[in-house]
C-alpha cells in the first residue's frame, strides 16, 4: 500500500478531532489509501520522497532536441544528469553545469554569441526516455496544506459515507474515485478546492 500523508494519530487532534477508537484499523487504512489517489489524481502528482542522499533517484524524461527539459515530478535535489546514446551507455554530467528549477532543467554554459545556453553537445537531444535525470524528487515533507486536504477529506467521508460517491471511477474497497482534474468545483468546497487549484501540476509533455 502507499504511503499515507496524514497519520491515524494526526487524525485525532484538531482541527479534524476524529474520534477514532472504535473505528476499525483497516477501515481507516482505506480511507487514508482512497483520499491519498484522490489526492495525486486530481494534482497530477504525488507528494512522497523518492531517492535520498544515500540512493538519489534516476527518473528517465524525453529529450527535447533543446537545452531544457521538463519534469512530471518536481525535484528536490539534482545529482547528476545523463544523456543515453545507447542502452548502457552514457554521457554523465554533474549538477553544477545546470540550473536547476522544481519542474525543469537547463544547460548553465553561456554563449554570448547566441545569447543561448549551450555545452559540447548543445541540447538535450530528441528522443524517448533519453535523459536519465537522477537525484532527490517530490517533497522531502509533504506539505501541511496536503495533509489538511487529506485529513478534510477522510472527515468528510466518515461523516457522510455519500460523499466519497461523489469522486468515483477506480474503486478501493468499498470507495472508487473519477479524475476532475479538469473541473474548477472538485470536491464542492472552495477552501478544499483552492489547495488543489494551488498544488496541480500542469500537464506536461517532455517525460517519459
Amino acid at each position: 500500500m502507499a504511503d499515507k500523508y496524514i497519520t491515524k494519530e494526526e487524525l485525532r487532534i484538531e482541527p479534524y478531532e476524529l474520534n477514532l477508537d472504535d473505528v476499525d484499523n483497516k477501515y481507516i487504512e482505506t480511507l487514508q489509501d482512497l483520499t491519498k489517489r484522490i489526492i495525486d489524481n486530481v494534482c497530477g502528482q504525488d507528494f512522497d520522497q523518492e531517492g535520498t542522499p544515500e540512493v538519489p533517484s534516476e527518473r528517465f524524461i524525453n529529450g527535447t532536441g533543446r537545452d531544457t527539459v521538463f519534469m512530471d515530478k518536481r525535484i528536490v535535489t539534482l545529482t547528476q544528469i545523463k544523456i543515453y546514446t545507447a542502452v548502457n551507455l552514457s554521457y554523465d554530467y554533474e549538477p553544477e553545469n545546470f540550473f536547476v528549477k522544481p519542474k525543469y532543467i537547463s544547460w548553465r554554459t553561456f554563449d554570448p554569441i547566441s545569447a543561448r545556453i549551450v555545452v559540447p553537445v548543445g541540447i538535450f537531444p530528441e528522443g524517448v526516455a533519453n535523459i536519465g535525470v537522477v537525484g532527490i524528487w517530490g517533497y522531502t515533507e509533504i506539505p501541511e496544506p496536503i495533509k489538511y486536504l487529506q485529513g478534510r477529506l477522510i472527515q468528510k467521508i466518515i461523516e457522510d459515507k455519500t460523499f466519497a460517491e461523489k469522486v468515483k471511477t477506480e474503486k478501493i474497497g468499498d470507495y472508487s474515485y473519477e479524475n476532475k482534474a479538469s473541473d474548477l468545483d472538485i470536491f464542492g468546497d472552495a477552501e478544499l478546492d483552492n489547495i488543489v487549484l494551488q498544488y496541480r501540476s500542469p500537464l506536461n509533455y517532455g517525460t517519459a
